[in-house]
C-alpha cells in the first residue's frame, strides 16, 4: 500500500517526530510505500525507503500556516493518491490519527477560560481538533495514555470503538546495555563530573512547557553545601533567556549546561544520576521512559502521561497542583536522604529490565494496516 503520513513540522529531538519515523520505518519492512508530507523538515533526511515531501505552507500565524498546510497537502493528495493518510497533527480527512498531544480544547480552557473561545487561535486549532475527535468524524484514533481520554471523550464525545491505546515506544538504544558503567564513566568525564558530584538532567524541546524554570528553582533552593555538588545538564531545544536569568539570580548559572540538541541522549541518561520533568503540560513524556530503561531515576509531575510508569519503578511523583516548594523538598530529600539515590537507581534498573517499552511501533503499524485495508475493502464491497 501507499501510506502518506502528515506532519506540520519535522526537526529530530523531537518525540512525536521519533514515534512518527519509527512508524514508518516498521512500515516500510512490511513492504509498504511511505511518503511523509510536511511544512518544514529540519535535519537529516528520511530513513532509506522513507520519502519526505515539504510543502512549504505560508501565513501570519502557526494556526494560518496549518490550515494553509493542509489545503496544499489536500492539492497533493489529488494529484498523487494514496491508499490512506495518517495525520501526527490534528487535521481533517485523516484515516488514522497518532494522539501525541493532550485536549487542545481542555487545556486553553483552563488556561485561558471563557476568554479563549473569543481567540482566532483557539476557534481555529478547535476547528481542527473537531475534525478528528468530532462525533461525525471517521479517524481512528492512537492515543498514548489513559489520562487523554476523559477530555477528548468529555468534550467530543468520540466513540470508543474509534479510539485505540497503543503501548509505550522507545528505541533499542535506550535499553541499558551491558556495558553501561564504563559509558557512564566516560561520559562523566567529558562533562566535568566528579566522583562526589550529583548530575541531574532534562531532556525536552519546549523548556517552559517542560518546566525547565521548575528545576532550575528546585536545584537552587537546595541547602548550601548539597547545592553546591548539583550540576543540571538541559538537553533540547527552547528559549532559554529566562532560565539562564534565574540560574544567575539564584547563584548557580556556573551549575547548569545547556546543551542543545544532542545525538548522545542514551549516554547522557547513562551519566545522570537523576532525571527531573516537572513538565506542566505532558501527554506521555517519553524521556521518562527512556530513562527507566535505562537504569536512571526519575522526579517527574503527576500531569505527565507516563507518571504512573515512574510511580510504578520507585521514582517520585510531585501531585497536581503544582507546588513549587513541594518539588523543592521532593530533590533535598533525594538527593540529601544517605543512600536514596542508590535505591532508586537500583529499583528503576530492575525495573526497567523487565518492562516492555519497545513494541509501540508495531502495534501502531498493525492498526493502520487493519484501518486501510478496512476501508479498502469497505469501498470495493459499495462499488
Amino acid at each position: 500500500m501507499k501510506i502518506a503520513f502528515a506532519i506540520f513540522r519535522y526537526f529530530p529531538y523531537g518525540g512525536l517526530q521519533r514515534d512518527m519515523l519509527r512508524i514508518a520505518v516498521e512500515l516500510r519492512r512490511r513492504g509498504h510505500d511511505v511518503v511523509i508530507y510536511c511544512g518544514a523538515w529540519e535535519g537529516p533526511v528520511a530513513p532509506e525507503g522513507v520519502r519526505s515531501v515539504v510543502l512549504r505552507p505560508h501565513g501570519w500565524s502557526n494556526h494560518a500556516r496549518a490550515w494553509d498546510f493542509i489545503r496544499l497537502l489536500q492539492e497533493e493528495l489529488r494529484r498523487q493518491p494514496a491508499d490512506g493518510l495518517v495525520a501526527f497533527n490534528r487535521m481533517p480527512g485523516a484515516d488514522v490519527y497518532f494522539a501525541a498531544d493532550n485536549c487542545f480544547a481542555a487545556a486553553a480552557w483552563r488556561k485561558v477560560g471563557i476568554l479563549s473561545r473569543w481567540l482566532p487561535r483557539y476557534r481555529s486549532f478547535c476547528k481542527l481538533e473537531r475534525s478528528v475527535f468530532g462525533q461525525d468524524a471517521s479517524t481512528v484514533i492512537m492515543y498514548l495514555t489513559p489520562h487523554q481520554l476523559p477530555d477528548f471523550t468529555g468534550i467530543y464525545h468520540t466513540p470508543l470503538e474509534r479510539l485505540r491505546l497503543l503501548p509505550p515506544g522507545i528505541a533499542p538504544d535506550r535499553r541499558r546495555p551491558p556495558d553501561a558503567e564504563a559509558r557512564r564513566a566516560a561520559k562523566r568525564r567529558e562533562l566535568g563530573i566528579d566522583d562526589g558530584g550529583a548530575l541531574l538532567l532534562e531532556v525536552g524541546s519546549g523548556f517552559f512547557t517542560k518546566g525547565v524554570d521548575r528545576a532550575v528553582a528546585a536545584v537552587g533552593a537546595l541547602p548550601g553545601q548539597l547545592r553546591r555538588r548539583v550540576r543540571l545538564a538541559v538537553t533540547g531545544r527552547g528559549r532559554q533567556d529566562a532560565m539562564r536569568q534565574l540560574a544567575e539570580r539564584l547563584g548557580i548559572g556556573g551549575q547548569v549546561s545547556w546543551l542543545g540538541g544532542r545525538d548522545d541522549v542514551p549516554d547522557l541518561l547513562l551519566a545522570a544520576d537523576l532525571l527531573i520533568h516537572p513538565a506542566r503540560n505532558e501527554a506521555t513524556g517519553t524521556v521518562l521512559i527512556e530513562a527507566l530503561a535505562a537504569g536512571l531515576p526519575v522526579l517527574t509531575t503527576a500531569n505527565c502521561g507516563f507518571a504512573d510508569f515512574v510511580a510504578a519503578s520507585g521514582g517520585e511523583v510531585v501531585p497536581e497542583p503544582f507546588r513549587q516548594e513541594q518539588l523543592d523538598r521532593s530533590l533535598a530529600a533525594i538527593l540529601g536522604t544517605e543512600g536514596r539515590l542508590a535505591e532508586l537507581k537500583q529499583a528503576a534498573t530492575a525495573y526497567g529490565a523487565q518492562a516492555d517499552f519497545y513494541s509501540r511501533a508495531g502495534v501502531a503499524a498493525d492498526i493502520i494496516e487493519q484501518v486501510i485495508k478496512h476501508e479498502q475493502t469497505g469501498s470495493e464491497s459499495a462499488l
